[in-house]
């Protein structure tokens, strides 16, 4: 399960939290577990949940209400709501809990973030990916681009498309060798699935789903190639654009939409 160390200051590195290391310095003693504990397990499911788009943006989540649904006390989706809040996935207002529901502009700005960092993720795995991961990133490129149609719902194939594209790149993230970029990567791409699947989903045929092969192919060849420069600038301009393209769509819906029935 992966963890989001960054926000949750006080483990840093995957450690264990700062008041349980104090504790076991002064003297408390306790025998040690395996295995996440209910936190871990309540945030993990509650982001996950969050990113699929079972739970989408704007809408509103209880402790009570969770806690319920996940079968667990509410302490554990108290810690997990926290973690998720310093994510900021989740908003808190007064007493109310949504779903973070970013902007036109908010999303584009992470649009560029994740286009960085992936970009250096790419670099990173230039020199470090082994050579069976650069086999996993070659047969998850392969996989996707024998994607057919074949009198298929539109939907059922861009979902398709889109989870084997999601693999190739975390394959990628993955093999960079760094866990603390991957879980930065993860926070960054965190509201996007919703909006490709739904992009891909409206432009049907249309979807440009040949140059987004191209583009992996290229990126392929220059890990292969172990040129970091050129694995860096493929997957920083690819991601700009792929993310460009269902920005564009969903700016146009949006404006499309009268004022009076926005947030209905």
């Amino acid at each position: 399960m992966m963890k989001f160390a960054i926000a949750n200051s006080l483990a840093p590195f995957g450690g264990a939290p700062l008041g349980d290391r104090v504790g076991c310095m002064s003297g408390s003693m306790r025998p040690l577990t395996t295995g996440p504990s209910l936190a871990d397990q309540a945030y993990g499911a509650l982001r996950q949940s969050i990113t699929d788009g079972t739970f989408v943006p704007g809408q509103r989540l209880t402790e009570r209400g969770l806690a319920t649904q996940f079968q667990v006390s509410p302490t554990p989706i108290r810690e997990a709501i926290s973690r998720l809040e310093h994510e900021r996935l989740l908003v808190r207002e007064g007493r109310t809990l949504t779903v973070a529901a970013p902007t036109i502009a908010q999303l584009r700005e992470l649009v560029h973030i994740e286009a960085a960092l992936r970009g250096v993720a790419a670099r990173l795995a230039a020199t470090r990916a082994s050579a069976r991961q650069l086999g996993q990133i070659a047969e998850t490129h392969a996989a996707a681009q024998r994607v057919t149609r074949d009198g298929r719902p539109v939907e059922e194939v861009a979902r398709e498309i889109l989870t084997l594209t999601r693999r190739f790149h975390s394959q990628i993230d993955e093999a960079s060798g760094n866990p603390m970029l991957v879980d930065m990567i993860a926070t960054a791409t965190a509201f996007d699935w919703t909006a490709r699947l739904h992009a891909a989903t409206t432009l049907g045929t249309d979807y440009p789903a040949h140059e987004g092969h191209q583009d992996h192919q290229e990126i392929l060849e220059a890990l292969r190639s172990r040129d970091p420069d050129r694995a860096e600038e493929l997957t920083r301009t690819h991601a700009l654009h792929a993310g460009e393209r269902f920005l564009t769509l969903a700016e146009r819906e949006r404006t499309a939409v009268p004022a009076d029935d926005r947030g209905r």
